[in-house]
């Protein structure tokens, strides 16, 4: 049965200066989606698409870039060379959140900012885990590595959130959903206790950031104004009946049909027929 994910929702206020930032620093093209209008556009990023709506005068509605904040925190995009794609940003006039390094796990990363505040991660190279789940899995990922070529590019790698326990989401996303895990990145360095676990969600990883320092909850509504995050669309062949098992599961069901998992992250189920 289908859980992947679909696409992931953007609020933005103006769609034409949301458009050219993505087209022109990411490449991404715009498309057709599964459901157009006014003041929405779809852009491709590989298998996974970015569904920007117009907003208006909305804000974050209380999104801050700390990671002690559960919720929704980074969405991810592979490419064949972080430097190489952060000089396009730096050209651009887009400030780092964090510029160009290498990380724990092997990897190359950058963070910067759409016009909205959406908060983005660039990333190459494959990822050393500490604790492998599934070899398999990163042998995959490692392969697809070695195969990308330095002008490859952005592609769609991940969506980081932040949960409050390891175990209740392993418990939602792994025993619920059916997400594989990957394997772990102990960040020991980090004074906050923080573990990232990566688990495979289709064409896309889900990456679950706990720590044993306190986090704050999530600040999402359903706020039709609101920019940034707006949920994570999942393709689902029975939306009622995998909304049931959610329910279940300790999702609450919200505005407009959306469902929030146990630590703020929004999500929408979509049919796949």
């Amino acid at each position: 049965m289908s859980r992947d994910i679909r696409h992931v929702e953007i609020g933005v206020a103006d769609l034409a200066r949301s458009l050219d930032f993505y087209r022109s620093l990411l490449d991404l093209a715009e498309v057709e989606g599964p459901a157009g209008g006014a003041g929405v556009a779809w852009l491709a990023a590989g298998a996974v698409l970015l569904k920007l709506v117009e907003t208006g005068d909305g804000d974050l509605g209380g999104w801050v870039n700390d990671d002690l904040q559960r919720g929704i925190r980074h969405i991810g995009f592979k490419v064949g060379d972080v430097d190489l794609r952060a000089e396009r940003v730096r050209d651009a006039g887009v400030p780092f959140t964090l510029p160009p390094l290498d990380a724990v796990g092997g990897v190359r990363i950058a963070f910067f900012q759409d016009p909205d505040g959406t908060h983005l991660e660039i990333t190459d190279n494959y990822l050393r885990y500490h604790r492998v789940a599934s070899p398999e899995i990163a042998e995959r990922e490692r392969l697809a590595t070695l195969s990308r070529p330095r002008t490859a590019p952005p592609v769609f790698d991940h969506v980081a959130v932040t949960s409050g326990g390891l175990d209740a989401a392993l418990a939602f996303y792994r025993d619920t959903l059916g997400y594989e895990v990957i394997g772990q990145i102990t960040q020991d360095q980090d004074p906050r206790g923080f573990l990232i676990t990566y688990l495979l969600a289709g064409p896309a990883v889900l990456e679950v950031f706990t720590f044993t320092a306190a986090t704050t909850p999530s600040p999402w509504t359903a706020d039709p104004g609101r920019r940034g995050f707006r949920h994570v669309a999942l393709a689902v062949d029975d939306p009622e009946r995998e909304a049931g098992r959610l329910v279940a599961s300790g999702a609450r069901v919200a505005a407009d049909g959306l469902l929030v998992d146990p630590d703020g992250v929004p999500l929408a189920l979509a049919g796949t027929a």
